[in-house]
This record gives C-alpha cells, structure tokens and sequence, in this order.
C-alpha cells in the first residue's frame, strides 16, 4: 500500500461549542474531496455555508466518516494503483538506420518477466518521429496524463526546443543519443533532461586518444555546421593542445552542400596525419574521395554519425580502412554477447543506452512508488546517486533492483553500457561512456578496441564529468627570462573605454549582452557614460524572437541591462572600420565620437564576438577586424601617444590569434581561447531559450565581484581554472609592465 499524506491541518476552519452565554457563534467546516491521479491522491479543503451550535457528537461523527472516506480512498487508490501499467512515453524514431525498439522492448520484457513494477507492467506510449512531426508528438506525450517520463528526443535540437517544456510541466526527458556538449551547460541541475551517454566531449577526447596512440602528431578537423557538428568544432583544438597535437585545420561546412570538395583540399593543403570529420554518411563519403583523388597519405577518422550502412554503400570497396569512434556497450558486463545470442545479430551503436533508458525510467517510477510525494527530478536523482548494493541489467538484477528502490533502499545501478553513475553536481551526463575505435574490414564495422572516457587520454579521473574538464597545464609564463619591465613614461591622467558587440541578431543574444554587463560593470564602478564610447549592434532588444520586448539581460531573471545604457554606435554603425577610426582617434562626419585619449591616458576595449582564426567578426558587409588590423592600429597609437597603458579583453573564438604580432609597449591582451580553440557560451535562460553569456565573461566578471581587488596576475589564474574547454591566454605583460596591481585601480575613474 502507498502510504497516505495525513491531512493537512486546516488552519482556517475552527471548531467551536457554544458558551455559557449560549450567544451564536459562525463557523466553517471544512469540505474534503479525494481526486484520483497518476501518481497519488489530492485533497482539497474548501470552506461551507455558516453552522451554528455543534453538538460534540456531530464532531465526532464528522471526525469518523473522514477517517472512514480516507480510508476507503486510499485502498480503493492502492487497487486502481496496483493495476495500472507504468506507461513511459517513447519519441524517436522507429525506423531508419538505428534500431531502437529491440533494445526497449527487451528491456521492457525483462522488467515485466518478473512481475513490472511492484506488479505494474511497465508499457510504452510509442510516438514515431521518422513518420511525424517532433514537437507535435511531445505536445500529446505532455498532454498525456498518465505519462510523466519520456524516452527522447532524438536530436540536440529537439532538447533545446522541448526540455523548458517538459520542466514546465515537471516531466522528465531521458535521451539514449542525443550529445551535444553543451547540452550539460544548459540543462544541467534542472533535474528534468538526463541523457545514458556522454555528451560528444568525451567522444572527441576518444577520437584525439586513437590518433594520439597511433603516433599521429598533425590532425586537421571538417565538422558539419549543426548543433552535432558544433561540440567537435568546439573541442578538437582543447584537446589537441592538451595531447602536444598540431591542429592544422579546423573549419565547419554547410551539411550535403557542393562546396564541401573545397573544404577537403583546403584541409589537406596543411598535410594532416588524420582527418577528422564529424558529419553524416554522404558528406564522410565525399571527404573519403577527395582524400582518394589527392594521393594524399591521409587517414581518415570518422565521429559516429557516418557509420552507417549508407557510407558503405556510397564507397563500396573505398571504405576499406576507414576508422571511426561510436558510443558501444560495456564489455565487462556481457551486454554484447548476450544480445548476439538472444537476436543473432551485434547490438547497433545506441542499443545499450537506449536499453538503459528504460532501466532509469523503470527505477524512478519504482522511487516515486517509495516516495509518492516526492517531485519526479529529485526521484531521478535519488536513483542515479544511490549507494550501497550493486546492481546490474539482466532480468534477475533489475527485479531485485526494483524491489530495493520500491523498498526505499539505496543501491548502485549499472547498466548495460557501464556504471550508471551521473555527474554529481549537473546531472544530464554519465560519468562513463565506452567508444568502440572501429575499423572498416571487409564491407562492414570491426571494433577493434574498446575505449573508456574514464581512461582515454588524461582526463574522466577526477570524479567530474568529461565535459567540464580543466585544462592540464598549459598556462601562459607571464614571467619570462628576460622580460623587460615597462614602465609608463608619464603620470597618469584620466581613463577611457571602448566596449564593443558587433554581432547582430537573436542567435548572438550572449555577445550584445556580454558588451553591456560590461558596460554597466564600468558604470556601477564609477566611470562616467561620456568615457565609455559603447558600440553593440543593439538588435536583440526588440528582436521579433525576444519575448521580453526592449529587454536584454546577462542572467537569468536579471535586470534589463539596455534601460540606462547610452548606445554611441548601433546597428551597420559598428564596423571594423568604425573601431579603428575610434581607437586611433580620428573624427569624421560619419564617426564623430571618438577617444580623446592622451599620453596620461589609461584605455581600456572591450569586444564580444564570433571570431575566426586571425580575425574578430562584424556583422554586416564589413569584413572582420583582423590580426593586422589590431598590430597596425595599436602600433599607431604607441607611436602616437594615445595612450598609457591599455588593456584588450576579447571574448571570441581564437582569441589569442589576433594579438600575437604588436609590439606596442604599455599593452596587455587578455582572451577566454588559445589560437586554435573556439570559444563557448556558459548561461543560459530556458525561459527564452537562449544563451545570456559568453564563459570567459562570465567567468571574468564574477570572478572580479568577488575579489574587487584582485590582480591582472590572479585574475588570469582564476579564470583560467573557471572556463572549460578552452584555454584562456593573457599576452604582452611584458609590454605592460607591473601585473600583479590591481584591475579595479587600473579601471578607476
């Protein structure tokens, strides 16, 4: 029987008798009502007319027919309970090139071999999203009742889209293969998305290990411009730094696009060892031939998206030696061999986690059995964090398993696929994932080892999921031999600043938001708007996407950054051109406000922004501001005196690329990402489904609210240990001369 909720103290309903004065007294009894759910019943207390004058034994009656009303509701719930099947929503799709209800369907029949759930058969509600539309779908699973878990989506994209949903409504996604890295970034301690594979970070980190171990010292990467693409584009070159690898190349390309042949010279122009390309079938298939008709000795590695029967079929014989990484089954728990026996065939790629889905499910549908009260997140979480006894997932295992949770006890799951331990601070990802390294043999896949994310490379050990590891020590020497100390030639005479985000539209929310946070950072700390020229294109506000019109906010639920912010350049104003006619000082018609900085003058830019290798993006038709751009035009105003000292931080892709050349003295440039790594975004706000922030702002600016005092020096340690996957750089501080003083006495007034 589920135990019952006692029934709530009813604070407004007093129960009087009358006094000696036998005056008339008013009072409400209360009306309970028993509403049968899903999960467990509700009672309600709504207040009646007046009553005057209860007699004792009218109370006691009352007190008696309520306690026989609940009694009888809670039997006649355990009743209807015990036979309800445990309906778990499915929305994927059911044909194509994964076979995914072999492994759910057997999970499920090993679950009700054994009695289901606490006698429940657990059943699935099956939504095909290859023969309809997705979201549509997850519109009638969340209008569904009896279904409060979901086995799905089926792509990074449809978990942006549907999981602010689904946390509305307090249901629970659990997704086998959908991977984008940032997926943990945005979700993570929401409690309702979880995923039973790593996100592509950890399958990067495998892919960088084989071609490490096969003694490869210069890979090049082509990765698709999706949401999939993206976590290879972002993470290839943290990597490659951190395994002593030259990136050669790093480029993204337009999916099943003619010009992907250009792509794939211009990559092997730099002469790779290994090609990585992260894509599907039909494009791996163009790469492969392209790498044919060069007679290059390149060797292909492919992420798993190709390795399907499609890329087979499309090389034929070429396929041959082709090798590739795909998410695959513990080995040590006999998953494989068992499913061999049992179907004659090996386990697709996904099949051990889509199996372990339903095991997550199953368990936390047998917690809430435990803890009816309990919120659905906090029933995940009490599963996936469990200690004490281990279990496993052949059909005896999950049965006792079952019996322990329903029990309220504490246990450790394992899955098919490995341990499922989650990491313990986001949640959404497992701490293991096994990669197959595969071969192409003979027409077909071949493993030929089996890697785990807890042991590829350096990384998985620390307890921490793959996707938010550290950099391991590749700091910049801000202390060389040799260094010259510079010291300013004149005394400081006043302070100006240049904050830029020349990105335009919804999509680039976080920069136009970061170069206003920053913006009013400077406010807040008492410098005047007239010394502070901001340039940000300043569409987002009343972008047709934003809901919260004329808003612009850097977290989530945060004032509106844009109210009190004085725009001097928006819109196809802000140019690079514009920026180096404000930074050197030269007025026209066109820009008429500009630095008015002198030889005394501390200056102090700004600039959030996509950025490619040598060069920071503008929107619009003019062009980046390139490395030689920043050489010319910081060596112009050394030379001409325009400054003190001035200090770049620049929040973009390959930060450090752009300012590897000056020689201007006085000057210090600090950047979230090494020359070849990418740049991320680190907060983001489900309630408009989009990115507030960019990870080294963020990161630099609450690092600063914390220490108000803290140095040029520490600022670079601490923020270095705070951004993931990208290594953050501080440049020149030779040139700049004494690191260790203050960045609030530099920013002062």
């Amino acid at each position: 029987m589920i135990p019952m909720k006692p029934l709530p103290h009813v604070g407004a309903a007093r129960f009087c008798f009358p006094g000696p004065d036998k005056h008339p007294y008013h009072h409400r009894f209360p009306k309970i009502s028993y509403v049968f759910g899903q999960a467990r019943p509700v009672f309600t207390i709504t207040p009646t007319g007046p009553v005057r004058y209860i007699k004792r034994e009218t109370i006691i009656r009352i007190v008696l027919a309520i306690i026989i009303i609940a009694a009888l509701a809670s039997a006649t719930f355990t009743f209807v309970h015990a036979k309800t099947p445990v309906r778990i929503g499915v929305l994927l799709p059911l044909t194509g090139d994964i076979e995914i209800q072999e492994p759910l369907e057997w999970a499920q029949e090993n679950i009700n071999r054994h009695g289901g759930i606490g006698g429940r058969p657990l059943e699935f509600v099956y939504k095909d999203t290859g023969r309809g539309d997705t979201v549509q779908l997850a519109r009638e699973l969340l209008d569904d009742e009896s279904v409060r878990i979901v086995i799905g989506p089926p792509t990074s994209d449809d978990v942006y889209l549907l999981t602010p949903e689904f946390a509305k409504k307090e249901n629970v996604l659990i997704s086998p293969y959908t991977t984008s890295g940032d997926i943990i970034r945005a979700f993570g301690k929401t409690g309702y998305f979880w995923r039973t594979t790593q996100g592509d970070v950890a399958q990067v980190n495998a892919i960088l290990t084989i071609v490490k171990e096969n003694g490869a010292g210069r890979v090049a990467l082509l990765s698709e411009n999706s949401t999939y693409g993206r976590t290879f584009y972002d993470w290839t070159g943290f990597f490659a730094m951190e395994y002593g690898l030259e990136l050669t190349s790093i480029h993204q390309f337009e999916p099943e696009t003619a010009g992907i042949q250009s792509d794939v010279r211009a990559a092997l122009e730099t002469d790779p060892d290994y090609l990585i390309a992260a894509c599907g079938p039909l494009d791996a298939a163009e790469i492969k031939k392209e790498i044919d008709r060069s007679g290059k000795p390149v060797r292909l590695i492919l992420s798993d998206a190709a390795q399907t029967p499609v890329l087979l079929a499309a090389l034929g014989p070429a396929a041959e030696g082709i090798a590739g990484t795909s998410p695959t089954a513990d080995p040590t728990t006999g998953f494989s061999i068992a499913y061999q026996e049992k179907f004659g065939h090996a386990p697709a790629d996904y099949a051990a986690p889509a199996y372990d889905a339903v095991l997550l499910a199953a368990y936390t549908a047998a917690r809430q059995d435990a803890m009816p009260f309990e919120s659905l997140s906090d029933s995940v979480r009490a599963v996936v964090y469990g200690s004490g006894e281990k279990k496993g997932w052949d059909a005896q295992e999950i049965k006792e398993a079952l019996q322990a949770i329903r029990s309220g006890r504490s246990i450790i799951i394992t899955g098919a696929s490995g341990p499922l331990a989650f990491d313990t601070d986001y949640g959404v990802d497992p701490l293991v994932t096994y990669y197959a390294h595969t071969m192409v043999e003979d027409g077909a896949f071949r493993t030929v080892k089996v890697l785990s994310s807890a042991k590829a490379g350096s990384f998985g050990t620390s307890g921490e999921s793959v996707s938010r590891t550290r950099a391991s020590g590749s700091h910049i020497d801000l202390d060389p031999a040799g260094k010259e100390t510079y010291v300013p030639p004149v005394e400081r005479s006043g302070f100006r600043a240049v904050v830029v985000g020349p990105s335009s539209g919804w999509k680039n929310y976080r920069h136009q938001s970061d170069a206003l946070a920053v913006y009013t950072m400077l406010r807040e700390i008492g410098i005047p708007d007239d010394h502070i020229i901001l340039m940000v294109y300043d569409d987002v506000p009343h972008a047709p996407e934003n809901p919260l019109r004329g808003d612009i906010h850097n977290t989530p639920k945060g004032s509106n950054l844009r109210s009190d912010a004085v725009v001097d350049y928006a819109g196809s104003s802000v140019t690079a051109h514009t920026l180096r006619q404000v930074l050197e000082g030269r007025p026209t018609d066109e820009v008429p406000v500009v630095l008015d900085s002198t030889a005394g003058t501390d200056v102090f830019v700004y600039i959030a922004s996509h950025g490619l290798p040598g060069g920071i993006a503008f929107s619009g038709a003019s062009g980046p501001f390139t490395a030689e751009d920043f050489t010319e035009v910081t060596e112009t105003m050394d030379r001409e005196g325009k400054y003190r000292r001035m200090v770049f931080f620049v929040d973009t892709c390959f930060g450090e690329s752009i300012a590897r050349n000056t020689t201007a003295k006085g000057l210090l440039y600090f950047t979230g990402s090494a020359a070849t790594e990418p740049s991320r975004g680190a907060v983001y706000d489900m309630d408009i489904r989009q990115w507030l922030s960019d990870e080294f702002t963020q990161s630099v600016l609450s690092t600063m609210r914390a220490n108000p005092e803290i140095t040029f020096r520490d600022l670079y340690i601490a923020v270095y240990e705070k951004v993931t996957g990208s290594h953050v750089r501080m440049l020149h501080s030779g040139n700049f001369g004494n690191i260790d003083v203050s960045v609030r006495e530099f920013l002062r007034p």
